[in-house]
């Protein structure tokens, strides 16, 4: 849908009416201020998903900054469709300052150049996608560092990529800018440019941090919960799966489990809701079909001798939760290995 339109105290001064009159509007529930100084109708604003409110976020400190901001870390990532678990808090931008980053108003700061590595999309400046991604790999957790870095791989879906990007200082491509960590855009990172990057970095220890998310990265992952799900497997010792095993079910047609582990065959599957709710999956079913037609898959891939163990956010989110189903399906983990004391 189409970003609201923000609304300005000039605008009302233009038309001779007293900017205080915005104030006494955003009392009454009528405007949501989302910055001093700007605001936006409060029936609009709630019309939106969180992702898109954050966006408008943006567009609001963008309109009172003195110099177009450029855009990074998170935020720039949401423009990516990188695979960013939930909706920040705050907004992220890159400042020149060598005093380094800070926090003020709801804004990071991080230090580092205005002028490279840059690109357009719509009315925004941002990081480009390798820049970004190497921002995040060493500011995130490394299941969430995994998710950003396995989505950056991705080719993105047709359906959902837009044309609007542009190296900066070009004119923007026709699209609207989507805010949202779902579907990938723009052009596929390659694994040796992600190393060179990390190779770059000038610390030895974000060196070593970085090139083990690259290393442990996986195109195949097809969502954030499971990069999310194959990091912890890794972390709390348990086999390395293969991912995206092919089965032939009995009509000819072919389908895939998130998670194979041979020895035991036994598939693993990362149930999200997403699968169910998206509207370009399941092919146009409701969402009771959609369940029934996934149970019907899942019976044709049992009657091969597959046995399966499934989990969702809220289960692999919990740690010993996870570590008890895992090792409830026959998982064993290694001997010694401790979850980095990680929940």
């Amino acid at each position: 849908m189409t970003m609201p339109r923000l609304i300005l105290p000039a605008e009302l001064e233009s038309i001779g009416h007293d900017r205080r009159k915005l104030v006494t509007l955003c009392n009454r529930g009528e405007l949501i201020r989302l910055r001093c100084g700007v605001y936006v109708s409060a029936t609009a604003w709630q019309e939106l998903r969180p992702m898109q409110q954050y966006g408008l976020k943006v567009l609001a400190f963008q309109q009172l900054a003195p110099r177009q901001p450029v855009l990074s870390h998170a935020t720039a990532a949401l423009l990516w469709g990188l695979w960013v678990v939930g909706t920040p808090q705050r907004l992220h931008v890159m400042t020149e300052v060598t005093t380094g980053g800070r926090t003020e108003n709801g804004v990071v700061r991080h230090r580092g150049s205005l002028a490279e590595d840059l690109i357009r999309c719509g009315p925004f400046l941002l990081t480009n996608k390798l820049a970004t991604v190497i921002q995040l790999i060493q500011s995130l957790q490394f299941p969430y560092a995994v998710a950003v870095c396995d989505s950056s791989l991705r080719v993105p879906e047709r359906k959902y990529a837009f044309n609007s990007f542009s190296p900066a200082g070009s004119e923007p491509a026709p699209g609207d800018p989507l805010w949202q960590g779902t579907y990938p855009q723009g052009t596929p990172l390659a694994v040796k440019d992600l190393v060179a990057a990390a190779e770059q970095l000038p610390s030895k220890a974000a060196r070593v941090r970085t090139l083990a998310v690259i290393e442990f990265s996986s195109a195949l992952s097809a969502s954030a919960g499971e990069s999310i799900s194959r990091a912890k497997l890794h972390m709390f010792g348990f086999p390395a799966p293969v991912l995206q095993k092919h089965f032939t079910l009995r009509d000819g047609s072919d389908a895939f489990v998130d998670f194979w582990f041979e020895e035991l065959r036994l598939a693993g599957e990362f149930d999200g809701k997403g699968k169910y709710l998206r509207d370009d999956w399941g092919g146009g079913l409701s969402i009771q079909d959609r369940v029934l037609a996934e149970k019907a898959r899942e019976d044709q891939i049992r009657a091969q001798g597959v046995g399966f163990v499934r989990w969702e956010w809220a289960e692999m989110m919990n740690r010993e939760r996870f570590i008890y189903l895992l090792r409830q399906a026959g998982l064993r983990q290694k001997a010694g290995v401790r979850a980095f004391g990680w929940r």
